[in-house]
Order: structure tokens, then C-alpha cells, then sequence
């Protein structure tokens, strides 16, 4: 009689001959999960969109555009004190 361990293969073999494929990363909309294709857009808050869902308004974006502005105007504009002499 035959032992059915000896006919099988261990677990350490098969692994080495059917390796596993790694899922392919597919991109989808963050505001519709829709299937993102070649043109898609990501937006300063990190998250990618589709055409539809690219603009701010269109995806509630939670990035403060006003703030990044103002901040930017303070460090390319700094303050220049009075320096002439008052009589």
C-alpha cells in the first residue's frame, strides 16, 4: 500500500512552482470609485478623479486654497519699516 504523503508534493514545493501573481493595481475616482483610465487628475488633497470630479467644488475638496495664498503673499512680500526720519 501506498502512503498518500508520498505522492503529494509538500507545501514548500508547490509554492516554489506556482508562484502567486500580485493583484495589478487598478485606479479608481475617489469621489465615484469609477475605473480611472490613461487622463486622470490628482488634486492637492492627494486624492485622484476623474474628468467629471477634477475640479475643487466638484469633489468637496477639504484643502485650504485661501490659507496656501496668504501664506504666500506674506513670504514673497515682507514688511519694509518706515525709514525716513519724521520732523
Amino acid at each position: 500500500m501506498m502512503n498518500n504523503t508520498q505522492t503529494t508534493e509538500p507545501e514548500s514545493v508547490k509554492s516554489e512552482i506556482d508562484p502567486v501573481k500580485p493583484k495589478k493595481l487598478v485606479l479608481r475616482c475617489h469621489c465615484c470609485r469609477k475605473k480611472l483610465k490613461m487622463i486622470h487628475f490628482t488634486c492637492k488633497c492627494n486624492h485622484k478623479f476623474c474628468i467629471n470630479h477634477h475640479n475643487p467644488h466638484s469633489h468637496n475638496c477639504q484643502y485650504d486654497y485661501k490659507q496656501v495664498k496668504k501664506l504666500e503673499i506674506q513670504d514673497n512680500n515682507p514688511l519694509i519699516h518706515n525709514k525716513m526720519i519724521k520732523i
